[in-house]
């Protein structure tokens, strides 16, 4: 089959089962599946093996053959071939927090969008994945492999899953996972994480906050500081000061943003650092604490840290300052580190510990995981660009990033899809993306996904037939 013929064929046959998919991606997103602790087999909790029981449910209901492999993961094979091309998702989801305008647990379907936790990340691309696969079955079409879609329980508390898988199958040839954005990412930065405390004792500084999670820049902070008089701070921009009991409770507002991307944050620590070290006396160690804060979490290139990087295909390291808390008359920086370099990971804590020294902190624990990159001449690298270019008739280069996927984690694979940057940021700002509210994948997307995968595979085929 020519390829016109077989993205017409693909499309005629996914516009033919709209209300079928729906169906199915809505009793996906209608299960709360927030990984937690164990319970029993349950090894993410309930609401991660419920969405598992459900998509085996439906694959099986298919006709494909499915697998549990103890709850960590599972999986919907189409083919007898011991060799096997992967597609690697996931379905459990992040919570949903408040100020949805839409039931996030439940799938709403509107002027092209649809919406609910988990339709983008990554319920949404998992059902493209297994449409594909449903069209090459209900086709006929016969590759020199089998295909294989990896179905993770606990992707986003740290993909402690596919190790498991792991430990009983061998990987496949060449997987892909689809938690990213069309066309294929061909590297992904090593993360980072450490964290500098600083032993000084807080004397004038009663407590010093600062982020709400790890991984993104801080947009807020907050600072009480004993023994200031009423009235005596000046007014500066991102700042708010109330007096009580002759203190000052100094609030400082940033911009947030995702630490793959900082470069869009004004870091809220640094702002508040910034404006009490200009405008009241410390003693040396604070002194020392916040010119630490002011400069290290006010620069996202990581040059004054000492750790700058750059690798000609993953460009340039990135580091945030995204948490910032106080106990016991101690203060701990945490810092988010994306890293372009391989194995760099050691120089990076010794010469982030070494210009901490220099400011009073202390390196108190780090952990990272590495990237990987892969050239974008790879054969199933071209082969998955091709099947995006016919597609979406556009010119679909390979790119790296900073963010962190499955990839990362299995072996030979590539972030690929679902997401096309045209039908991003519909709903506004702060809301439709991945872990937003309001998330959504518009029907175009979860279509184009579908005719991608399916092309993508026939590539795929083509290349181990010309061996």
């Amino acid at each position: 089959m020519e390829e016109k013929e077989l993205l017409k064929a693909v499309e005629e046959y996914i516009v033919s089962k709209r209300g079928e998919y729906e169906r199915d991606l809505d009793s996906l997103v209608s299960i709360e599946s927030v990984g937690c602790e164990p319970n029993g087999a349950h090894v993410f909790g309930d609401g991660s093996a419920a969405a598992i029981d459900k998509i085996l449910e439906i694959g099986k209901g298919y006709g494909f053959k499915t697998e549990n492999h103890d709850y960590y993961c599972a999986s919907i094979v189409y083919g007898e071939s011991e060799e096997e091309l992967g597609i690697v998702a996931h379905v459990d989801v992040v919570p949903a927090g408040d100020g949805w305008s839409y039931p996030p647990y439940r799938l709403t379907k509107e002027n092209g969008l649809l919406i609910g936790r988990g339709t983008e990340d990554d319920k949404g691309p998992a059902v493209a994945a297994l449409y594909a696969m449903r069209f090459l079955k209900d086709k006929g079409v016969k590759l020199p492999f089998s295909v294989r879609l990896i179905l993770g329980g606990d992707e986003e508390r740290g993909m402690n899953d596919l190790p498991h898988f792991l430990k009983s199958h061998k990987a496949p040839f060449f997987s892909f996972t689809p938690d990213s954005e069309f066309p294929v990412c061909c590297g992904e930065k090593g993360i980072g994480k450490m964290n500098i405390r600083f032993d000084c004792g807080l004397d004038r500084i009663e407590t010093v906050s600062g982020g709400t999670v790890t991984n993104a820049v801080a947009g807020k902070a907050l600072a009480v500081v004993k023994d200031v008089a009423d009235g005596s701070l000046p007014a500066a921009e991102g700042i708010t000061v109330r007096y009580a009991d002759g203190k000052a409770v100094v609030s400082a507002e940033g911009k947030t943003a995702h630490a793959a991307m900082p470069e869009d944050g004004v870091n809220a620590i640094s702002v508040l650092a910034a404006y009490l070290a200009e405008n009241l006396t410390f003693g040396e160690g604070e002194a020392k604490m916040l010119a630490f804060l002011r400069d290290i979490c006010g620069d996202f290139t990581g040059k004054k840290l000492g750790i700058e990087q750059h690798d000609d295909l993953m460009e340039d390291l990135t580091c945030v300052g995204g948490l910032l808390t106080t106990a016991h008359g101690k203060a701990v920086q945490n810092f988010n580190v994306r890293f372009p370099i391989v194995g760099s990971w050691g120089k990076i804590t010794a010469a982030a510990a070494e210009t901490a020294a220099r400011y009073g902190g202390v390196l108190e624990s780090e952990s990272h995981s590495e990237g990987y990159s892969f050239s974008p001449e790879k054969p199933e690298i071209a082969a998955l660009t091709a099947a995006c270019e016919a597609v979406t008739g556009e010119e679909s280069k390979p790119y790296t990033m900073g963010g962190g996927t499955y990839a990362r984690s299995f072996p030979n694979t590539v972030a690929f899809g679902a997401t096309l940057s045209k039908h991003r940021g519909l709903l506004g700002e702060g809301r439709g993306k991945a872990h937003d509210r309001d998330e959504y994948l518009s029907v175009a997307e979860f279509e184009s996904a579908v005719k991608i995968f399916v092309l993508s595979a026939i590539n795929i085929a083509r290349l181990k037939e010309e061996k």
